[in-house]
């Protein structure tokens, strides 16, 4: 029987027959993700289990950390949150995802940040050489160096919040409310270019440049939309599918260019300035005696900025935000440290400031209850697999934690939602080994943050010069709401006493709005 002639296959057959080849195809797709996936065993949302555009639609709305508490709540401790990704919420399946001794290393998307990024290498060996050149950066002798600088800053922050040019009518010396998340973003901004660049562009001081707050926040929200699934990078479909995103990430590029220029004027002026930049340039891997390249340190210029100001700002907003609706907090603060610190010049980094309980208290609770890396920090899982949380996970698989979930544990923080310092204050030291166990708002283990004590520092000295400088208070009527939860917010987000984010790769925030009065000082 011969073949039919070309002329007798209809279109509409050629049709018919690739549809039905895609459509066997695509169920076939599905069950071997549904039935026969080394994951298939673990509970979660179908769409996730099929696609990673489940992940990738959560990261872009920004609810990814409500949506990870909602999974674990419906779900259990093991959810399967993308076709090849787990998300585990214990403390010991967070470490062992983290933390060291696991055949454990970055998720594959991170290849995007670029091979010589600090964030994105992948090989444990480069990423060592790395890492013991770049801390050097952040070292307590550099901190010493770096806390002039710090405090110059926070001087000009302080100014600027008493402004009496800004005073409200009628108000007894109370200043119009702002917007803090915007000015602790500009502080935080100012204080790490100064800090690594040495130069800035005075965000505290002119609106000229104040755009780039923006630009920052565009960068995070783009990194976290990427993160989710390597095909995004891999196929360059990040500019077709957020085209309105691409804007304000080419602005913050001409920004960070802009800075290393004026950094490279002001070093061959002035050969001896001493920077987090310089000694990037200048530092030795103590075990091979090698340096950076001038790519992989201007790579890490831009990171640096996102990483220092970012992240910063958004805890300092929460601190404000929470301590403004907590007077016995706010009370408890206050006398701390007033009776620390009597002026505001006597105020340094060290033993009387770490001393101050009550205030690193607050600023640890802010941190739990408002992360500031909020997505889970995708592990990819090496040969032969490992044990995490107790359950073996075959090599390939992708994993992680969602921090916001961990922080919120009602049995090692009872009321999870309620902001309560006396966590950080009172306990038996069982107790505060647990919570400190289940804390970690820089992460843990070899990839956790560089910077921690040069951010808690800034954070310490921001509060501490605020309160010896000033009261704070929220203003009246409706703008005393900005930054909290209410109806009509959205899932988990009707909670008025709590600071909503969205999870931007790191927590994007609006508010609170606070109005300030200055103290008399003798």
């Amino acid at each position: 029987m011969g073949s039919l002639p070309m002329a007798a296959i209809q279109p509409q057959q050629v049709v018919l027959s690739l549809l039905t080849v895609g459509v066997l195809s695509l169920l076939s797709f599905a069950v071997y993700r549904l039935t026969f996936h080394p994951l298939a065993k673990y509970p979660g949302p179908v769409l996730a289990k099929l696609t990673s555009f489940y992940k990738v639609y959560h990261a872009y709305i920004g609810d990814m950390h409500l949506d990870v508490e909602r999974c674990h709540k419906k779900y259990g401790p093991f959810v399967r949150y993308g076709p090849d990704n787990l998300l585990v919420n214990t403390v010991e399946g967070f470490h062992d995802i983290y933390g060291t001794g696991k055949k454990i290393k970055k998720g594959p998307s991170y290849v995007m940040h670029g091979p010589g990024n600090l964030i994105g290498v992948r090989d444990k060996k480069y990423f060592a050489r790395l890492k013991r050149i770049f801390s050097q950066g952040f070292s307590d002798s550099a901190l010493r160096d770096h806390e002039p600088k710090v405090r110059k800053q926070i001087d000009i922050f302080c100014n600027r919040m008493e402004d009496e040019q800004a005073l409200e009518k009628g108000s007894s010396g109370w200043t119009l409310a702002k917007n803090m998340s915007k000015w602790c973003n500009y502080l935080t901004t100012d204080v790490v270019n100064m800090v690594v660049f040495s130069t800035s562009w005075d965000l505290l001081t002119s609106p000229k440049n104040r755009g780039v707050s923006e630009s920052l926040a565009t960068a995070v929200r783009m990194v976290g939309i990427t993160h989710q699934t390597r095909w995004l990078y891999q196929f360059k479909l990040g500019p077709v599918l957020f085209p309105h995103l691409i804007g304000s990430i080419l602005g913050l590029r001409k920004h960070t260019l802009s800075i290393l220029g004026e950094s490279k004027k002001a070093r061959e002026e002035n050969p001896d300035i001493k920077d987090v930049f310089a000694q990037f340039i200048n530092a030795e891997d103590p075990a091979t005696g090698t340096v950076l390249s001038a790519d992989t340190v201007r790579l890490n210029s831009g990171t640096l900025i996102i990483a220092g100001s970012d992240t910063t700002s958004s805890s300092l907003a929460g601190t404000f935000f929470y301590l403004a609706r907590d007077p016995e907090a706010y009370a408890k603060v206050v006398n701390e440290v007033r009776s620390t610190f009597p002026t505001p010049a006597s105020i340094r980094a060290g033993a009387e400031l770490n001393s101050c309980v009550y205030l690193r208290g607050a600023i640890n609770e802010a941190l739990r209850m408002s992360p500031v890396v909020i997505q889970p920090l995708w592990r990819e899982v090496e040969s032969p697999g490992a044990s995490i949380g107790g359950q073996f996970i075959p090599a390939g698989m992708v994993v992680g934690s969602g921090i916001y979930s961990l922080h919120h544990d009602p049995v090692v923080f009872p009321d999870p939602y309620r902001y309560d310092i006396e966590r950080w204050v009172v306990g038996t030291p069982e107790e505060m080994k647990t919570r400190q166990h289940h804390f970690a708002p820089f992460s843990v283990g070899p990839r956790q943050c560089l910077a921690k004590n040069f951010a808690m520092m800034e954070m310490l000295l921001t509060m501490a010069n605020v309160v010896t400088r000033m009261d704070f208070k929220l203003p009246e009527g409706d703008a005393a709401k900005v930054g909290g939860g209410g109806k009509g917010q959205g899932w988990a987000r009707e909670r008025e006493g709590e600071f909503q984010m969205k999870s931007w790769f790191t927590s994007h925030v609006n508010g609170p709005m606070i109005t300030f009065k200055k103290r008399q000082l003798e």
